[in-house]
């Protein structure tokens, strides 16, 4: 699976203007431990283990002392390694072989 270039500037300008606007984020534009779990569709503790045995890459920031990655860096990976992303919060995914 690859990430569509359109879709993804489309999703960055629906973020910023989301960012603008009071209230909560709707598009998740970080993610945790536990939103890996939702994407990769895998048991609670696996993304746990993947971080300690050092497979992620690493967090981009934190939040209350828990690691946080750029959904980009999420779907980076996820291609690196070839890993099949069951949840795509921004909807930019492609399967393979699908035009950009």
């Amino acid at each position: 699976m690859k990430v569509n270039q359109a879709k993804l500037k489309a999703v960055t300008r629906r973020i910023a203007a989301d960012l603008m606007t009071p209230g909560p984020v709707e598009i998740p534009s970080m993610v945790g431990l536990k939103e890996l779990v939702r994407m990769f569709g895998v048991k609670d503790n696996t993304p746990y283990q993947w971080r300690s045995k050092g497979q992620l890459p690493k967090e981009d920031g934190e939040v209350s002392n828990n690691p946080q990655w750029k959904l980009m860096t999420i779907y980076a990976w996820a291609e690196k390694t070839n890993r099949k992303i069951v949840w795509d919060p921004w909807d930019v995914l492609e399967a393979d072989g699908e035009a950009a």
